[in-house]
């Protein structure tokens, strides 16, 4: 029995020093939703520089009739892509808790979406602004519908959310590997032209599938700060508001544009 008792003491003693001497058990770090917001927006910012240098170059580009640059672009803009949807990928089958792959991920984004965006604001002037705006009035007000409790997560509306979500992923991706073909599958209208109403049902159902898909970000980043998650889903947290914010922009500059057509 002493020996007993003195071999767990020892191996306490290991472990938080030396027995009689002991201090407090050292505790996990938990999640709190300011490391979310706090990560949050560094992965925006992460984006918004990254976009910043491709559309530098395309807006160039384009005054300048640049083929060179144009082309250097559209190469960050595909190596962007794909990168973004492997990480995106990954993060069906695990949380995205790497700050690395994170920050891959909103750099890549960045990359595309900087290009993309020059070209829309080279054809209507002035739609990145208020789409960028529209975005941030967007979010804010699902935030607030969420935090009054006047919408809410229920295990139904997340297998809805979670259905279409894997719906729009597919189609998405045939989209993306269809165009690097040269191949028009007639989903989404070009940066100018006519519009038809199937491409108009895509759109205005992808918009609203990104702002809805907010209360479920919201809801599991307030349970798992009020259950004492570790600080490391903080990451996941905020590659989930990140991944939103940026699809919500894609959408939203893709639909006015429809509406100045």
């Amino acid at each position: 029995m002493a020996k007993a008792q003195y071999n767990e003491q020892q191996h306490m003693g290991a472990a938080y020093g030396p027995y009689g001497q002991m201090t407090q058990a050292p505790q996990a770090q938990v999640m709190r939703i300011d490391d979310v917001v706090v990560r949050t927006v560094a992965l925006v910012a992460a984006t918004f520089v990254a976009a910043l240098v491709t559309y530098g170059m395309t807006a160039n580009g384009i005054a300048t009739a640049d083929a060179e640059a144009l082309a250097t672009v559209q190469m960050l803009s595909i190596v962007g892509g794909l990168v973004s949807i492997g990480v995106i990928l990954f993060s069906w089958f695990r949380p995205i808790t790497n700050p690395i792959l994170a920050f891959v991920y909103a750099i890549g984004q960045g990359l595309v979406l900087g290009g993309v965006s020059a070209i829309f604001e080279a054809s209507y002037p002035g739609i990145v602004v208020n789409a960028l705006l529209a975005t941030v009035l967007v979010f804010f007000g699902m935030l607030a519908l969420y935090k009054f409790r006047i919408l809410k997560n229920s295990p139904i509306f997340t297998k809805v959310m979670v259905g279409a979500g894997f719906g729009i992923a597919a189609l998405l991706l045939v989209n993306f590997v269809a165009a690097l073909f040269s191949v028009d599958l007639g989903l989404f209208a070009g940066v100018t032209g006519s519009v038809s109403g199937l491409q108009w049902i895509i759109i205005i159902a992808l918009t609203l599938w990104a702002a809805f898909s907010f209360i479920i970000d919201f809801d599991v980043i307030e349970w798992s700060a009020n259950n004492g998650a570790p600080k490391k889903f903080a990451w996941a947290g905020a590659f989930g508001l990140t991944a939103g914010l940026i699809f919500l922009y894609w959408n939203l500059l893709r639909l006015l544009s429809y509406f100045q057509r």
